[in-house]
């Protein structure tokens, strides 16, 4: 690469700048990053905090601000004491109200980092990349498709999800994805939930060195989506090179489970199709180290600076990228009823 012709570079350099956001596609890596930083000006945001309120405020005020109609789905957790909110907005498809749903989610509360008994896991935590990414990655791909001049094929859901976190500092099921479980039991209620035909949870999303991993709990299909669509976009190599084949030997080889514990799983014990897009392996400060890739996770350093707005971009094109794919799933299982 040293060696190349100068007009060359000078080419390549204006080909990225026209590649809004470093990533192909029409979803602008700044205004992301503007959603993060408003986030994280509200600081630490758990489950059930004043800070919370005031983001959960926010991003039904972009919503509006595009024409939308967010709405919320609020509920006390008896055993917390806390109320769960929960926001969800529909762009209509070809049958707004009876229609099948092609559903996106994504967590905006951050880690409880404060409170607990070992004082190592009490620290201002803002959660920029955890719990700010990818909710606004959400915030601009309802951008983009509300002002598409054609609707799309089935109604899309953007749903903004709380509660996500556990809230002992070690994983706890019983005190984690609370949001999604009380969400799932509102959506069966309501009958809508047999429409909801496929959920697409984006999750750690806005790392410098971005990556999607491979996740065991996913929908095998719907990761073949986005492994399709990460091969149109000339981006292969940053999705599912992680975990690697010879750890996903080893994985099988002991029979252990390797995929990851989130809110598409709680879709998935409701009976829908589900996929995660996450950025995991290789972030934890335990466990293996690699070079190229920071490990924020749950640390002070999950912050802006650990941020590359491309990272953002990435996420909402590499969406966009795989949303024919993904209604036509959706098309065909409502076809099946």
């Amino acid at each position: 690469a040293m060696h190349r012709p100068l007009r060359q570079l000078v080419l390549s350099g204006l080909a990225a700048l026209a590649a809004c956001g470093g990533a192909s596609g029409p979803i602008d890596g700044s205004r992301a990053m503007a959603h993060v930083e408003k986030f994280v000006g509200f600081g630490p945001r758990p489950f059930g905090s004043e800070a919370l309120a005031k983001q959960a405020d926010y991003i039904c005020a972009e919503l509006q601000k595009l024409g939308l109609s967010p709405k919320r789905h609020e509920v006390l957790e008896e055993k917390e004491k806390k109320t769960i909110r929960n926001l969800y907005v529909q762009i209509d498809g070809d049958d707004p109200e009876n229609g099948p749903i092609l559903m996106f989610g994504a967590h905006y509360d951050t880690k409880l980092a404060d409170g607990h008994q070992d004082a190592a896991h009490n620290f201002r935590f803002v959660g920029a990349i955890d719990g700010g990414g990818a909710p606004a990655v959400l915030l601009e791909l309802a951008r983009e498709l509300k002002n598409r001049p054609q609707k799309p094929k089935v109604n899309v859901w953007f749903y903004f999800i709380d509660a996500e976190e556990s809230l002992d500092w070690q994983w706890n099921d019983a005190r984690a994805l609370l949001g999604s479980r009380a969400f799932c039991r509102f959506l069966s209620k309501e009958k809508i939930l047999p429409r909801v035909k496929a959920f697409v949870l984006l999750d750690l999303i806005g790392s410098k060195n971005w990556k999607i991993d491979r996740d065991g709990n996913s929908h095998q299909e719907l990761q073949n989506v986005f492994g399709k669509a990460a091969k149109t976009m000339g981006e292969e190599r940053r999705v599912y090179a992680y975990p690697t084949e010879q750890e996903l030997a080893y994985y099988r080889s002991k029979n252990v489970p390797w995929g990851t514990t989130d809110d598409h799983q709680v879709f998935r014990d409701f009976g829908v199709p589900s996929v995660l897009l996450i950025d995991f392996h290789l972030r934890q400060p335990e466990g293996q180290k690699h070079d190229d890739y920071e490990r924020w996770w749950h640390t002070p350093d999950d912050d802006l600076p650990a941020m590359d707005p491309r990272a953002l971009a990435f996420a909402g094109n590499l969406v966009l990228a795989a949303l024919p794919d993904l209604q036509d799933f959706v098309l065909a299982r409502a076809a099946k009823k």
